[in-house]
């Protein structure tokens, strides 16, 4: 291994090994408002840099999140200093996911008729950057607005082919489905062409955990919530990605009668559902994050390839991110401890 890699390999674990810990998790759950949050992020834990500008009197969720983005992005950057190739290769699937992340949300604000309101919530670094312009996102009224600020995109012809109902209603799940596709397909390539080895083996195989594992999710909502069997919408929302669950298995999946059906079926016949032990169905996104979650972790404890670890700790990071946003929702409209707690990966 060159110096350089050796030295981005331990850089990252250094900097992993200041993630929050099981007692910043519990004492975050035990503040009592935004404030606290802020304040308590800021004085005892790594994120006190990224906060060091917010005004813990006068804090929102909007400000800490852009906190948050703004102290990934920087990280990122740090690592890449070390190895450029590694650090382009994750540079590039940060743009696509940020940006995938910052267009639904927008697309949130925008089926709640406050789109005007996401430019007050974007990441700063994310302005006017690969063809979108966040700006011009932000002053569309209606979906067909937003396509064209979306004109020029790597994402153009992906949403233009998303229908939309008579009422300007926004199918958000199909939109949500096609971006990561995209996605997906896009670090599948990358991870081909440049990568061999174990390397290769470890990075598709935490692209194809995050895939699987969505695809389950997107099945049992489905069956759920529509109690729909073999149904064409249902299949469009599986990814194309197979790594530990064969095509077979999702087919059987589709065609179960019940959500409760398509959670045996995964439990039974699959890698993951043999780590499930017991769940509540009412938190199964959590638990199944929490399988995604472990199987990075251990990547980024045992890895030896310094690309693999950059992916590893970026994944992580965000993992972490998305947890601190639902402990400032959950302190917000006042939602217990403990049902916050069932509702976040990192325990």
């Amino acid at each position: 291994m060159s110096q350089a890699s050796n030295v981005l390999l331990t850089k990252s674990r250094a900097m992993f090994g200041k993630r929050l810990t099981g007692q910043n998790i519990s004492e975050l759950l035990n503040c009592q408002t935004v404030t606290e949050v802020a304040a308590y992020l800021k004085n005892n834990t790594h994120y006190a840099y990224a906060l060091r500008n917010i005004d813990d009197s006068n804090v929102h969720r909007g400000q800490l999140e852009a906190a948050l983005d703004d102290l990934m992005q920087s990280q990122l950057t740090a690592l890449s200093k070390y190895r450029v190739d590694a650090g382009e290769y994750m540079r590039s699937f940060m743009v696509y996911s940020t940006q995938i992340r910052e267009i639904l949300k927008f697309l949130r604000l925008l089926s709640a008729g406050r789109g005007g309101e996401y430019v007050f919530a974007m990441p700063k670094y994310f302005v006017k950057r690969d063809g979108l312009d966040p700006i011009k996102m932000a002053q569309a009224k209606t979906y067909e607005e937003f396509l064209r600020a979306m004109s020029g995109t790597v994402f153009y012809k992906i949403l233009r082919g998303i229908s939309v109902g008579e009422d300007g209603t926004i199918d958000y799940t199909m939109i949500e489905h096609s971006l990561y596709s995209h996605l997906f397909s896009y670090a599948e390539s990358v991870i081909n062409k440049n990568f061999h080895g174990s390397a290769k083996e470890d990075l598709l195989g935490l692209l194809g955990t995050r895939s699987e594992l969505s695809s389950f999710l997107n099945i049992y909502r489905f069956k759920k919530y529509y109690k729909a069997c073999g149904d064409d919408l249902a299949r469009s929302l599986v990814f194309n990605f197979n790594y530990k669950i064969s095509r077979r298995t999702f087919d059987r999946m589709l065609n179960a009668e019940s959500a409760e059906d398509v959670l045996e079926i995964f439990r039974s016949e699959t890698f993951y559902g043999r780590e499930l032990g017991e769940i509540d169905e009412e938190y199964i996104d959590q638990v199944v994050n929490r399988l995604s979650y472990k199987r990075v972790r251990h990547l980024m404890r045992f890895s030896t390839d310094p690309t693999v670890a950059v992916f590893s700790y970026i994944l992580l990071s965000g993992i972490e991110r998305k947890d601190i946003v639902t402990i400032i929702e959950g302190v917000r409209y006042r939602v217990s401890p403990d049902v916050i707690a069932s509702m976040i990966t990192i325990s």
